[in-house]
């Protein structure tokens, strides 16, 4: 099992009510999070009028299950954004991701309480020959695009390593209390926020329409800043993929620099400390796989906690928690106008970078709704089209979509029987023309929803780590129970009654 994040300790954000009934606005927001806070927060004081929409608790979501590395480094290579964007988009995606980090400074500046935000440096370091040259590649572009950056000699790390580069000016924060600062400025502008509201659909128009759980909300201007956008059915879901990343956090007695730690293994580790009253923590991810697909879950934790305890002096596994990272196929982030609407704004796409790009993205639609374009705009517009750039990763990840549908209608079901269910375990079965999923909580009670994921039909896959239900295809998750965790989805997977159910053979009835 999981816990919370370690950034949840000792954080209590202040909670807002739910929608009530019909209201306007200039513009809403769906999403509390980074992104959603940040441009409801610009926004809102440059004389708008903002509401944000929140599925559930402002920070409750991807926002408080990051490392919050804020960096310029990002996790496609420099030399390869050369390669598809050029050396001047390059150029640009490193100039813009220091300005999010500086905008995030300037935040922490005005805030009434400390958010843990501090200048550090980041290394980036090889273990390999191979990873040597491809560093050596990496630290050429890094000094032709402008950052600051040296190939260090010595390594404040006792790690054996080829070779590593240091950049300068990079940064860490803690990332709930950081959103906490950020809200109550929102609110102090006259922002308002409404949580435990769901968004069920946006309409572009004059004005736009947000229909919600709760009651609709007309605005001149939307903006989806979900993780996954919720009103996007295919166009940019199919130009992203979902994956899960994995984070350990443990005591260290030693002393830490203070300082970010990436190395270049692939899937990539990712380290930092963070220094609390009741000691230091040493904090690493990794272990990333596509969301739906990694085969038990629980293993990936696992394997990361060696991998720490192998290569730091660590005791007392603490926090085990993971997050949804949604790559682009091309490496670059999508912010701006929704492709074929008007007045409908999206930002997704972050990788491993949530924090930075998710106030890159603020600070942009910020610009875009004043009608002052950002020099930047074009490089991540989500209708962006560049022959050149992912065609293969676009090929490779959309794959699944339709091989997954084909599988799951030849899918016989992993149980015949309800009583193949361990407790605190999930399987698949096929009864009375449908494909159930099964969950036995640890009362031995059994919970049956259907395995269509509501998004786009895909059928859902336990994630034991985790206890919620994962879709292979676009990365929407549930709950035992079928609620939404993770979009695209915005809907429940539907309930079951399993009366007189039976293990069938699949039919060419999708079910």
């Amino acid at each position: 099992m999981t816990v919370p994040s370690i950034w949840s300790e000792g954080v209590s954000l202040p909670t807002w009510p739910s929608l009530d009934g019909d209201l306007e606005a200039d513009i809403v927001v769906v999403g509390g999070g980074i992104t959603g806070l940040t441009a409801a927060t610009l926004l809102q004081r440059s004389g708008r009028s903002v509401v944000v929409l929140e599925a559930a608790r402002v920070g409750g979501a991807e926002t408080g299950l990051t490392t919050a590395h804020l960096t310029e480094l990002l996790d496609t290579r420099y030399h390869e954004l050369e390669s598809k964007f050029g050396v001047e988009g390059a150029r640009m995606a490193a100039e813009s991701s220091r300005a999010a980090i500086d905008r995030i400074e300037a935040f922490s500046h005005e805030f009434k309480r400390s958010c843990g935000f501090a200048r550090v440096p980041a290394y980036l370091y090889a273990e390999t020959v191979e990873q040597r040259r491809d560093l050596e590649q990496e630290f050429d572009s890094l000094r032709r695009l402008g950052a600051d950056v040296s190939w260090v000699d010595s390594f404040p790390l006792p790690l054996r390593v080829e070779a590593a580069v240091r950049v300068e000016h990079q940064a860490q924060v803690q990332p709930l209390e950081y959103l906490r600062e950020l809200a109550s400025l929102f609110i102090e502008a006259g922002g308002r926020i409404f949580e435990d509201t769901r968004v069920l659909s946006v309409k572009d128009g004059q004005p736009c329409t947000v229909k919600t759980e709760k009651g609709e909300v007309s605005a001149q201007d939307v903006l989806v800043l979900t993780n996954a956008p919720v009103n996007n059915r295919v166009t940019l879901h199919m130009r992203n993929s979902a994956y899960r990343s994995y984070v350990v956090a443990a005591r260290i007695e030693a002393p830490f620099p203070d300082a970010l730690f990436f190395d270049m293994n692939d899937p990539y580790h990712y380290t930092r400390a963070n220094k609390t009253a009741a000691g230091t923590f040493l904090i690493v991810g990794g272990e990333d796989h596509k969301t739906g697909k990694g085969e038990e879950t629980a293993n990936h934790f696992e394997a990361l906690e060696r991998f720490t305890a192998e290569k730091f002096s660590v005791s007392d596994f603490s926090h085990r928690w993971s997050g949804q990272l949604i790559e682009p196929v091309d490496g670059l982030p999508f912010i701006g106008r929704n492709p074929g609407e008007r007045h409908v704004y999206v930002a997704t796409g972050y990788s491993g970078n949530g924090i930075t790009f998710g106030t890159l993205a603020g600070i942009m639609l910020r610009d875009e709704l004043r009608e002052t374009p950002s020099p930047w705009a074009g490089l991540y517009a989500p209708d962006r089209v560049k022959p050149l750039a992912g065609i293969k990763d676009f090929v490779a990840e959309n794959v699944d979509f339709p091989t997954s549908l084909m599988k799951d209608r030849l899918n016989r079901g992993e149980v015949k029987s309800v009583d193949e269910v361990p407790r605190g375990e999930g399987r698949l079965m096929r009864a009375n023309g449908k494909m159930v999923a099964l969950f036995r909580d640890d009362l031995g009670a059994m919970h049956c929803r259907s395995a269509v994921c509501t998004h786009m039909g895909c059928y859902v896959q336990f994630n034991q780590a985790e206890r919620s239900w994962d879709c292979p295809c676009h990365g929407s998750r549930f709950d035992p129970d079928g609620a939404v965790l993770n979009g695209p989805a915005v809907t429940p997977l539907e309930e079951v009654e399993l009366d007189n159910a039976k293990e069938e053979a699949p039919s060419d009835v999708p079910g």
